[in-house]
């Protein structure tokens, strides 16, 4: 008997949320409610593929030992959540929502309102494999059922009383999506002695995504390891660092910059003398510019060091990959005697030096 009445409650509760996701959205509000897409910098966003081929196949017993309780009895058993209940029906952060089982890319930002419902609602799916349309004729009525097109996965269902310019409302269970956010990413290039050593200290970095080992500073085109070795070139070892300036500021970069290396050693780092082996912060604007310069000042006025302040100040022209046996060259090598005398041994006493910043 109480299993009867567990039943018939659950059916019930089943029935109102349908109700209320099918229920007309309020055109008015909507209307004023559609968020705007990013109108100035380019956003990137590294997180999402739109490039795969295969559809992701797998068993009930997988997806329920991948999934959580919720995912599973919503995506898989095609159940729906309680309205106003989940905490992306009110997300307005800028970025992607994918799926909850496989991370195809489905819906964009760009394309969220407030439907009024209490369901994250959007007006077009991201690309053109993020969902298919199908017809459900549970529960006693018809509707277009929304799955994941790449794992089939239940979403929610689609109407016909969303914004322009569509129309359509993609009524969606929160727990069916994982929301990816943009980010602005930065790149700023930084030359310490050699490239592989320098190249390790920034990867452990918080907030920084990518480090490539290259050469710059010089006026020779397409430059070589051993064009700029001979030192015929004038440019330096140098790497390119890409980060995202929400996680970490550009200062807290120069923080690890001129705490990582001998700033005061003129054309060289350690042992490793010459041109090639100068340091330089190569700064992209006036503003990063005038950063560096305070930066130097205040090293100098701190009375800590004996010596001038020997890093260069350019302004940065045109960053040249190096040869691919160069990346990640310290990870790839490490029991190879450069890196086992000089790389490791000075990749340990920086980061010493910014515990706070480094990648949990």
């Amino acid at each position: 008997m109480i299993k009867i009445k567990i039943l018939l409650i659950n059916t019930l509760t089943i029935v109102s949320l349908l109700s209320s996701c099918s229920s007309s959205a309020r055109n008015n509000e909507v209307a004023n409610s559609i968020e705007s897409s990013e109108k100035t910098t380019e956003i990137i966003n590294t997180d999402v593929d739109t490039n795969w081929t295969k559809k992701v196949d797998k068993s009930n017993s997988d997806w329920k030992r991948l999934m959580s309780a919720e995912q599973y009895r919503i995506m898989i058993e095609k159940g729906t959540e309680r309205p106003f209940t989940h905490m992306y029906n009110k997300n307005k952060k800028k970025g992607i929502y994918v799926c909850a089982a496989c991370e195809n890319p489905l819906f964009s930002s760009a394309t969220k309102f407030d439907s009024g419902t209490g369901w994250p609602s959007y007006f077009s799916p991201y690309f053109s494999k993020s969902i298919h349309v199908g017809t459900d004729n549970s529960l006693g009525m018809s509707r277009d059922e929304v799955v994941c097109g790449r794992c089939d996965g239940h979403l929610g269902h689609v109407f016909k009383d969303g914004p322009e310019p569509t129309g359509l409302r993609y009524c969606i269970n929160g727990e069916s999506l994982k929301f990816v956010s943009n980010i602005e990413l930065k790149t700023v290039v930084f030359a310490q002695g050699c490239f592989w050593c320098v190249e390790e200290i920034f990867e452990a970095v918080k907030g920084v995504s990518d480090v490539v080992s290259g050469y710059s500073g010089g006026s020779s085109k397409n430059p070589t390891y051993k064009s700029v070795g001979s030192g015929r070139t004038n440019h330096a070892e140098v790497v390119r660092v890409t980060y995202d300036p929400s996680v970490i500021t550009y200062d807290e970069l120069l923080k690890v910059y001129f705490n990582s290396g001998d700033i005061t050693q003129v054309n060289g780092q350690g042992n490793d003398i010459g041109k090639p082996y100068r340091s330089i912060v190569f700064y992209n604007s006036d503003v990063e510019k005038v950063k560096v310069e305070n930066y130097i000042s205040k090293l100098e006025k701190s009375g800590k060091y004996t010596k001038p302040i020997a890093v260069e100040v350019l302004p940065f022209k045109k960053f040249y990959i190096a040869e691919e046996y160069h990346q990640n060259y310290v990870k790839l090598h490490p029991n190879e005697g450069y890196v086992k005398g000089v790389s490791i041994p000075r990749y340990k006493k920086a980061i010493l030096k910014f515990p706070e910043l480094l990648k949990e």
